[in-house]
């Protein structure tokens, strides 16, 4: 079966504040889905926001809100968004097909396209638009859903699927904007999503057992102790893959600092581990 616009809800399941930062690859996946909400609005599809509990998780990432094209909040407290018969009054009520993202994958998320799926709906789930703590719990929530009988897709077939036609007057908007482009957010929108760094005083790198440089947590360095934080947290080290994904974080700085190498000495280093390979040590320094 084929996705159809005239037919469709874009379900976004609890991408709120106090529990995106938990996340593993926050920012990456948090791009994803903008992308995605921002191409169900160049096709008419209409989004709903879940959120759990919000009064002590937060609300809807703010960047995915404003994307959404006057999009349908609605919270819960059950895990599933159909357990906690939510839905009733927005488009994923009335319309028979729901794509759905957000996180986490092997909770609310699954346990709502399993629940859409035994109320006879067509569910799509979006596989790089999930996200959970960890990435076995993904691989089993996506899993687990194809053998209920849930439709296993990806960001463009939505997009495409939904366009069907490339004589469709927003085909060239949705060419330029979304497929010339990668997923992206600006270095605020980035940090946004990185875990907290309030129990932080700073960070040591050490290079051949050399202290090389502190970052400290201070204004003019927070950004960066949070992106190094994060970075190690996921990778365990400031190695030449996590050294791009910090190169991404760091959005238009980052190509700031291409532009004018010194003048963003934390950048410059992710750049260096491209070329001389090896990597960071981290020691983490509390207040």
């Amino acid at each position: 079966m084929l996705m159809h616009a005239d037919n469709c809800t874009l379900l976004v399941v609890d991408v709120q504040d106090k529990l995106v930062p938990a996340i593993a690859e926050a920012p990456r996946l948090v791009a994803a889905m903008k992308w995605l909400i921002d191409a169900a609005r160049m096709n008419g599809v209409p989004v709903v926001l879940s959120e759990q509990y919000p009064q002590g998780l937060g609300h809807t990432l703010p960047l995915l809100r404003n994307a959404a094209a006057e999009p349908s909040v609605v919270d819960k407290t059950t895990f599933s968004c159909v357990a906690a018969d939510c839905l009733k009054g927005t488009p994923a009520e009335t319309r028979s097909q729901v794509v759905v993202c957000g996180i986490e994958a092997h909770v609310c998320v699954l346990q709502t396209v399993l629940e859409l799926r035994a109320a006879g709906k067509e569910v799509f789930l979006v596989s790089d638009a999930i996200g959970s703590r960890n990435r076995d719990d993904k691989a089993a929530a996506l899993a687990r859903a194809a053998a209920a009988g849930v439709q296993i897709v990806t960001r463009e077939m939505a997009l495409f699927e939904w366009m069907r036609d490339s004589r469709v007057p927003h085909f060239r908007e949705a060419s330029k904007q979304l497929l010339q482009q990668p997923p992206a957010l600006s270095f605020q929108e980035a940090l946004s999503c990185l875990p907290r760094i309030d129990q932080l005083g700073g960070m040591q790198l050490w290079r051949e057992g050399k202290l090389e440089a502190i970052i400290e947590n201070r204004p003019g360095q927070a950004g960066s102790l949070a992106v190094y934080h994060a970075l190690f947290r996921d990778f365990g080290a400031i190695t030449p893959k996590a050294a791009r994904l910090g190169q991404w974080l760091y959005g238009e700085h980052a190509e700031d600092a291409r532009k004018h190498p010194g003048k963003h000495p934390n950048i410059d280093r992710l750049f260096s581990l491209e070329v001389l390979g090896g990597g960071y040590g981290v020691r983490l320094m509390p207040h």
